[in-house]
């Protein structure tokens, strides 16, 4: 079992931050390291290979797939540095009237503080983004096995007052679609907003108790945006991927993203809501087997 950690803080401006031993990492936007986009093209530049900035080719270019077995597992944790953030209570519940308002107090408490800091007792945090991006100008060989494991469509569900969970990841490529229900016993709202360019489409849609919306969703760079009119102060975020290395941390702070490709240079990328996206400046090459990856999160 192959173990590292990366963890660190930014040089410019303090945010999530990786670091393997004694290197560094930047900020996403920082110059010495653009940002890279879920399929591993820097969002500032077009890569070498010609594809374009959203990971399709662009006209007469097109990524080398990896050559690489797929028989590593990552089995991660992402965990708080330093102080952990206070989780508030999400106080717009008591502007609840009725029947609503004895449903949202009904949630777990999770459910009833603010989501955008998720931490347990022991510093796990939840709702973190963790993907692997491949070297510069290669793209990830996906198999119809792999595909295979997103099977299961993605579910985001409204069982009280709080989007659950408040940070889906699904891969429409490997075939899943977004099903958004409300096993509430009130009615909710979902309002979406979508890249409309890729082929997504805004939708606001009312949905009743015990009932469901499924939709076809297109992959797109940036995720899709969700809220509740009727409950204002409920939000989400679906993020895509266009392929299936990535995962969403639990609220334990774990994560695990299996076949990933062994003994090839890949960089690993967080995201959280509060931080936004940032990447390590060093390859990482795993191996055969479980991988024990460790990362941090800095709240200041």
């Amino acid at each position: 079992m192959k173990r590292f950690s990366l963890l660190g803080s930014l040089l410019v401006i303090p945010a999530l931050a990786l670091m393997v031993t004694v290197s560094g990492c930047t900020k996403g936007d920082n110059k010495g390291a653009p940002p890279v986009a879920k399929d591993g093209t820097p969002k500032d530049g077009t890569p070498k290979d010609g594809s374009a900035k959203d990971g399709e080719p662009k006209k007469g270019g097109k990524a080398e797939e990896l050559e690489a077995k797929t028989d590593g597992v990552i089995k991660g944790r992402v965990v708080v540095e330093g102080s952990a953030p206070e989780m508030k209570p999400e106080k717009n519940i008591e502007t609840a009237k009725g029947e609503d308002k004895q449903v949202c107090e009904a949630g777990s408490p999770t459910e009833k503080v603010e989501q955008t800091w998720i931490v347990s007792k022991d510093g796990g945090v939840a709702n973190v983004v963790v993907w692997l991006a491949p070297p510069e100008g290669k793209s990830f060989k996906v198999t119809d096995e792999i595909k295979g494991e997103f099977k299961g469509d993605a579910v985001i569900d409204q069982p009280h007052c709080a989007f659950v969970p408040h940070i889906l990841a699904m891969y429409p490529k490997g075939g899943q679609k977004l099903i958004v229900k409300n096993s509430a016993p009130i009615p909710h709202n979902t309002n979406i907003t979508a890249d409309e360019r890729k082929g997504n489409s805004n939708k606001n849609m009312n949905i009743a108790p015990g009932k469901e919306e499924k939709l076809d969703i297109n992959y797109q760079k940036e995720p899709l945006q969700m809220k509740c009119d009727r409950h204002p102060w409920m939000n989400a975020k679906v993020f895509t991927f266009n392929q299936p290395y990535f995962a969403v941390t639990d609220k334990e702070g774990n994560f695990e993203i299996k076949h990933v490709p062994t003994d090839v240079p890949l960089t690993v990328v967080m995201w959280h809501e509060a931080k936004g996206e940032v990447k390590g400046t060093d390859a990482h090459t795993f191996k055969s087997g479980s991988n024990d990856v460790s990362l941090k999160i800095s709240t200041k």
